[in-house]
Order: structure tokens, then C-alpha cells, then sequence
């Protein structure tokens, strides 16, 4: 099979010529495509930059900042102005104020805690120089000789391109740009062409069931459930906390869903209320262990393999990811490692992150199943046979769930990992730790998975005593299929009785819960298992020598840095001809 370079790089240069063609056919609809597709141009090809803020400015940096002829900005509290000429003597900061120039007046005002402003292409040269100094005194005169200490000014914003998440969106641009082309190209040729009925449509890249909730007769989309469990081998019960349930609600309801593209094999369905205290909240682990956790301490340092600081990026759940991008540790990984204060006499603790998995790694795994060609129903078959604990290894050794380890006296210990949990949407998580054997006031963790196969959006750590809690599991009132069959009773259970969901089926669930007591709040937890297949149809020869490659550890790592390299080649021409 052919590398997916090879697939696209010759069909980037043209790709406007299938609307063209078209277009001499059905000139109104090709319009339509022609348009849309400018549109998704418009909107692709981001760029970002870091402000890089800090409360003060040193001589050094300042000395080295005036040395690369950077374009200095005062900030002062009445306006704000240019300073053409700086140059520093000794500690103090001097130049010619003037007015802004148009080309470094559009970038005054970023989110300081947004690591992804964005910066147009045509304003990168003028914006990327740019140094922020701000200070509490007012400028009093224009177009006048500046002097100040470097002590006197209270922040410094220092912009650069954020390589990173400039580099990420160009990828995913690329990608949508040629699937988007695509569709685009089939409903121009629909209106001339009868669609073919046997033919699946593409689904999302992250494939599982889905979960909605439901609101006043609404529902919206919650999560997906085990996701990678691909095979009935692979099997494994999940556990999903359901937010934004009201504490006087009197019904739990929600729809569970399949994909078009695939098919579900449901082995239970069940609600674990969870009654506790107004001031803790509680998480499952992925055993179904309920943990409570009250006071998050965020990590004092947050660095990557690569000796990136990304602690800013954890701090808080704000959907800005570090999506293990660095380079390869000595494992041959993508990791983060945390570095938390610790209390001496301290024996456990509770990791909680918030986290998902990227669109890059569901992309990845369609390009890895097309390297079975037509031979992948066969290979499937003969998963459904493997040991599941073979199977899981192999995950594991690929680092495809998120691993966790522990800094020991002996060194990295494993302790445990994050299944996959799917792209459609992040979740929170908890990981119990033993502290016992961890001397000192200082802990060590590391996150360690496959390049760019997670967004961790958020990790702290909790030393407080477990809380009284109380569960319950709870019956359905209701549990209707999409063609009005009762599933109760086979979801009850956690046996081999599945119900088999197809096409656009669902299952919609309705659960009767009752208060908790006085000063106890509920939290639900929505305990799910079973098993998914895709029903996309792999054509093509069998790539057997690259096959080969996934028997050796790593081998998932490696093969995502190549198909990233080979998209940023792709991203590079596309934009070329934007």
C-alpha cells in the first residue's frame, strides 16, 4: 500500500482540478463546491504565538532582546507607544517614543494565559518581534526620548510562534482540506450520479458508542464508551461519569447510540449513584474503584522529554493540551513529567488528570488498519480468537493507553494507565498511588504514551482521607431499542447476552433516582460494557513488511512520527498553492 505521501502529495498541487472538471458538467453545483471549498481554505492554516508573560524584564533579557533588534512596546496607563532605537546602558531601557506604526498596533491585547492567540500569516514578520513592557506611570509627552530602569516595569510579554500548536493545526488542516475535497467532489457528482446504497459513509475517527443526555426531552452529547475495544477479545467495562446531573433531579435519562459506520455489542448497561459529602467529589478508577478527592495541588514543575515546560497547559481544565509532541524519550515515547510537593508521612495519593485522546491518533489508527488491505476481515477473525491478555500487551507495549509511572529509589516504577477513552470528548480521571516507598517531601510521576496519541488538558494530585460514600446501583425504568424491544433484561447482567446495535439504532434509558440525604450530594456514574466492530470496507494489498514493524515495542511511536512528518510535507505544499 501505498505511504500516505505517495497517496497525496501528487494530488495536492491540483486540488481544484476534480471541481473543475465538474464544473463544465453542472456549473450551479460545482459553484456551490468551488465556494465551500474557499471558505475551508479561509479557515484553515492557523498560526499561533506565545506572549511568554513574566512580571518583570532582567538586564540580561532585556540586553539580549535589544541585541536581536527587537520592536520594543511601552505600555504605560494612559496610552500606548513605540520605542524606535532601544538600546540599554547599564540597567536602564532608552529609545525615541512614537506612535505605534499600523503593523504593531494589532496584537496589543492577548489572553496572557492562551498559549494560542492567534497571528495572521501576512502579520507574522512585525507581530514575532514584538516585546510588551508595561508600566504604571503615564506618558506625559509624544514623540519624546524615553528612559527607564528595567526594575520600574511590572510585565513583560516576549511574543513568539507557538511551533507547536501552529504545526498541529496545519496538519489537521491538511487532513480536513483533502476529506473535505472529497465530499465535496461526491455531492457535486451525486447530482449527476446515483449514490451508491452498499457503500458506509466515513465516520468519525474516534469509533464506539455514544452517549447523549437527556434534558427536557433534548439530548446532547455526553461521550463516548470503551473506546479500542474493536474486537470482543478486547472487551472491557467502562466506567463514565455523567456531569451537569441536578442534585434534585428525579430522573436519569440518556440514550446510548450507534455510529453508521459500525456495529455495537452491548453487554450491560447500569447507574451507580453515588451519595457524599457537600465539600469532596468523587471519580471511578478504570476498576470501578469509587475515590473522593478534595484539596487538587497542581505539579511545580511540568517538563517534557524535550525539556519543554508545559506546567501553564496543566494547571487548569481550558482546553489548552499538551498532546505529547516532543521528542522520544530513551523508551522510545512521547512523556510529561510531573514533579509535585509531597507530604512526609504521606502513604497514598490521587493522580486526576483531564484528558482525551487526539484526532491525530484516530487518524493514525485508520492508516495503520489500511495496511491489512483486504486482508483485514481475516486478521479481525482471528483477534476475536487471540488471548485477550496478549492483545492487551500489545496496547501496552505500544503505549497506546496513557502509562503512569512513579520515581522511585530504584528508579521509574510502573504503576498503572489510563485506557483509551476515545476524541469525541475529555473526561477526568483518577489513579490511586502508593507513596510508601517514596521518601522524601517530593514526588515524581511520568506520563508516558505514543507520539501525539493524548490531549492532557489538566493533571494535580490529592493527599486527603478517603470520604464516607455510599453507592447504589440502580434497575432501569426503562431501557427501549430504537425498534421498541425491551433490553432490560439482557443488560442486566454482565454475561454474554449483547444487544446488537446496527445502522442508526439506539437504546434509550430512563432511571429513577431518589435525594440523597440532608448535606450529601449524588454523583452518577453510567457503568457500560461491551465491545464495538468497524464496518469499513479495507481494500487494497496487505502491507506485510511494514506490518511486521508493530511486533516490536514502540513500533506504534515510530509510525506515528513518520506519518506526521509525511502530513507536514503534504501541509507544506497545500499551502504553498492557498
Amino acid at each position: 500500500m501505498k505511504s500516505l505521501h505517495s497517496k497525496l502529495s501528487g494530488i495536492a498541487p491540483f486540488i481544484f482540478f476534480p471541481l473543475l472538471i465538474i464544473y463544465s458538467k453542472r456549473k450551479k453545483t460545482a459553484y456551490i463546491g468551488i465556494f465551500m471549498l474557499l471558505v475551508l481554505l479561509s479557515s484553515c492554516y492557523r498560526n499561533f504565538y506565545r506572549t511568554n508573560t513574566r512580571p518583570a524584564i532582567d538586564q540580561t533579557s532585556a540586553a539580549k532582546l535589544t541585541n536581536e533588534n527587537k520592536y520594543f512596546i511601552i505600555h504605560f496607563t494612559n496610552s500606548t507607544k513605540g520605542l524606535e532605537g532601544a538600546a540599554l546602558h547599564g540597567d536602564t531601557l532608552s529609545g525615541l517614543l512614537v506612535t505605534l506604526p499600523p503593523e504593531h498596533s494589532k496584537y496589543l491585547y492577548p489572553q496572557v494565559s492562551n498559549p494560542k492567540n492567534r497571528v495572521k500569516s501576512s502579520d507574522k514578520t512585525s507581530a514575532l518581534i514584538e516585546v510588551h513592557l508595561y508600566t504604571n506611570t503615564e506618558n506625559k509627552r509624544d514623540d519624546s526620548v524615553f528612559s527607564s530602569l528595567t526594575t520600574s516595569f511590572n510585565r513583560a510579554d516576549v511574543y513568539e510562534l507557538n511551533k507547536s500548536a501552529t504545526t498541529s493545526n496545519h496538519i489537521l488542516s491538511t487532513v480536513g482540506i483533502l476529506t473535505s475535497v472529497a465530499a465535496i467532489v461526491g455531492i457535486i457528482a451525486a447530482s449527476s450520479t446515483p449514490t451508491p446504497t452498499n457503500t458506509p459513509p466515513p465516520g468519525d475517527p474516534c469509533n464506539c458508542p455514544q452517549v447523549y443526555m437527556e434534558n427536557n426531552g433534548d439530548y446532547s452529547f455526553a461521550s463516548g464508551l470503551y473506546s479500542g475495544a474493536v474486537y470482543s477479545t478486547l472487551e472491557r467495562t467502562d466506567y463514565l461519569p455523567l456531569l451537569y446531573v441536578d442534585n434534585n433531579a428525579k430522573t436519569v435519562s440518556f440514550k446510548i447510540a450507534n455510529l453508521s459506520n459500525e456495529e455495537q455489542f452491548i453487554n450491560q448497561v447500569r447507574l451507580l449513584q453515588v451519595n457524599h459529602s457537600n465539600g469532596a467529589n468523587v471519580l471511578p478508577d478504570r476498576y470501578g474503584n469509587i475515590l473522593s478527592y478534595e484539596t487538587l495541588q497542581s505539579p511545580v514543575t511540568a517538563q517534557t522529554g524535550s525539556n519543554n515546560n508545559v506546567k501553564e497547559l496543566l494547571d487548569k481544565t481550558d482546553n489548552q493540551y499538551y498532546s505529547f509532541d516532543g521528542s522520544a524519550n530513551t523508551e522510545g515515547f512521547s512523556d510529561v513529567i510531573l514533579n509535585f510537593n509531597k507530604p512526609a508521612a504521606n502513604s497514598k495519593a490521587k493522580l486526576i488528570i483531564h484528558a482525551r485522546n487526539t484526532m491525530w491518533g484516530g487518524l493514525l489508527h485508520k492508516e495503520f488498519i489500511n495496511l491489512f488491505g483486504d486482508g483485514f476481515e481475516k486478521w479481525r477473525l482471528k483477534q476475536e480468537k487471540a488471548d485477550p491478555k496478549e492483545l492487551q500487551k500489545w496496547q501496552t507495549d505500544q503505549a497506546l493507553p496513557l502509562m503512569v509511572y512513579v520515581k522511585t529509589v530504584d528508579g521509574w516504577k510502573f504503576v498503572d494507565y489510563f485506557p483509551t477513552i476515545g476524541n469525541t470528548a475529555s473526561r477526568d480521571m483518577i489513579m490511586e498511588l502508593n507513596t510508601q516507598n517514596i521518601p522524601g517531601d517530593k514526588i515524581e510521576i511520568k506520563l508516558e504514551t505514543a507520539y501525539r496519541f493524548w490531549d492532557l488538558d489538566f493533571a494535580a494530585i490529592d493527599y486527603s482521607k478517603e470520604q464516607n460514600i455510599t453507592t447504589k446501583l440502580l434497575m432501569p425504568q426503562q431501557a427501549i431499542k430504537s425498534d421498541s424491544t425491551d433490553q432490560t433484561a439482557i443488560l442486566v447482567n454482565n454475561d454474554k447476552a449483547y444487544t446488537h446495535l446496527t445502522g442508526n439504532e439506539s437504546i434509550s434509558f430512563k432511571y429513577q433516582v431518589s435525594t440523597a440525604s440532608k448535606n450529601l450530594l449524588s454523583s452518577y456514574i453510567l457503568v457500560s460494557g461491551g465491545y464495538y466492530h468497524t464496518l469499513d470496507q479495507i481494500t487494497g494489498k496487505t502491507n506485510f513488511n511494514e506490518l511486521n514493524k508493530f511486533r516490536q515495542p514502540g513500533a506504534f511511536d515510530k509510525f506515528s512520527r513518520e506519518k506526521f512528518k509525511e502530513a507536514q510535507d503534504i501541509a507544506a505544499i497545500i499551502k504553498g498553492i492557498k
